[in-house]
């Protein structure tokens, strides 16, 4: 068999090996992955594989919350245990300044101050990404979000940020977003963004916050060291 014969055969089987391969199913468009998550809230937060929760499933614990995130019909924007970390950090480095003992546990903090800090990510009733209206914070006055109470009744505004797409404005890639204190009509909120959105365990609706933008438990970093030293630090911990 001629040499330039052979080499035609093996390029016609590896042309085939090729077609094959692109006939697999992740050449295709599968769809929307699916948002269910077969379990609870608290359950979802304890079991996750893709984000670090431990911390955050250990404060609601201590607060006192596995009802509610087992029971209750709740949307819950859910920050990663980095954001904890950094809150933590900062908190430290006050008290050290201070000359007072540092925090090495959660459970020194009481359950009141977990409560409270956890309040302002939680939500009563099911609230998806479609539910919110647009915000702009380079557009504020016409795009401003919208303002809910949390579920102990801090104000808490949140809103769809629409990215632009081939020059055409507004008509990319949603991102979900929260921000706390809210602005006068005249300020450009700083927005925390959703990095998953929409998982959507047994009794509720999780959105998980972006690590690299709400990078500090509390949102607000100073409201979170404020409240630990003004009564929320109770105990040593265990």
């Amino acid at each position: 068999m001629k040499r330039n014969t052979i080499f035609s055969m093996l390029l016609g089987l590896m042309m085939l090996i090729v077609a094959a391969g692109c006939k697999k199913s992740y050449y295709t468009d599968t769809g929307t992955i699916n948002p269910k998550y077969n379990g609870t809230m608290l359950q979802y937060l304890q079991n996750n594989k893709y984000h670090m929760f431990d911390s955050l499933s250990r404060m609601i614990k201590l607060a006192g919350l596995e009802t509610v995130f087992t029971t209750d019909s709740l949307t819950f924007f859910a920050p990663a245990d980095t954001s904890i970390k950094n809150s933590m950090l900062v908190l430290n480095s006050v008290l050290r300044a201070q000359g007072r003992d540092t925090v090495y546990s959660l459970s020194q903090f009481t359950p009141d101050f977990l409560k409270d800090q956890l309040g302002q990510y939680m939500f009563k009733g099911l609230h998806r990404l479609k539910d919110y209206p647009q915000i702009d914070p380079n557009n504020f006055r016409v795009y401003g979000g919208q303002y809910y109470a949390s579920y102990y009744g801090k104000v808490m505004l949140i809103g769809v940020f629409f990215y632009d797409a081939a020059g055409v404005k507004y008509a990319g890639y949603r991102q979900l977003t929260i921000t706390p204190n809210p602005p006068a009509a005249t300020y450009a909120p700083k927005l925390y963004y959703v990095a998953s959105s929409d998982v959507n365990p047994s009794n509720g609706i999780v959105h998980v916050l972006d690590f690299t933008s709400a990078n500090y438990f509390g949102i607000d970093v100073n409201l979170f060291i404020n409240g630990a030293l003004s009564g929320g630090i109770a105990a040593k911990g265990q």
